[in-house]
């Protein structure tokens, strides 16, 4: 079989969510961190997520392996973390007359260099989890992908 070769991934900032606590959640985490059993509120949320997306890693895992085995013209990109698709990987893909599908849960980037029309001819799927940084005209040809 022979070889892509893939893009690195992408460094990025976190993300702002916003949460809805009762009185009494927010009082005993106030606690735990007056204790000194977590820096802050963010710190101690940071964990249980991290202790609740480490209990569903199986289910995470089973979402990013590949359908069918890799081949020569069917290749799988993304996995958990944060990725960049470039420019130089679609053309490789184009060179080997082979289709990509992507999986990921984190972020994907996609370089502006990048066309709609430039996925159209090699990208077979295309699932993101998280934050998808690319043009609109991308986003919404990967919108319309999810919708069949």
């Amino acid at each position: 079989m022979r070889k892509l070769k893939l893009p690195g991934r992408k460094k990025t900032k976190t993300e702002k969510l916003t949460i809805n606590l009762t009185p009494t959640e927010v009082g005993q985490i106030d606690y735990l961190v007056e204790r000194g059993l977590y820096t802050n509120r963010s710190d101690f949320i940071r964990m249980a997520i991290r202790k609740q997306t480490e209990s569903h890693a199986g289910d995470i895992s089973q979402f990013l392996a590949p359908a069918l085995p890799e081949t020569d013209r069917m290749r799988y990109y993304g996995g958990l973390g944060l990725y960049r698709l470039t420019r130089a990987y679609i053309e490789n893909l184009r060179t080997f007359d082979a289709k990509v599908n992507i999986r990921v849960v984190g972020a994907l980037s996609i370089e502006k260099t990048i066309t709609a029309q430039n996925l159209r001819e090699v990208m077979a799927s295309c699932k993101v989890h998280g934050k998808l940084f690319a043009d609109e005209e991308i986003k919404t040809l990967i919108k319309e992908m999810n919708a069949h």
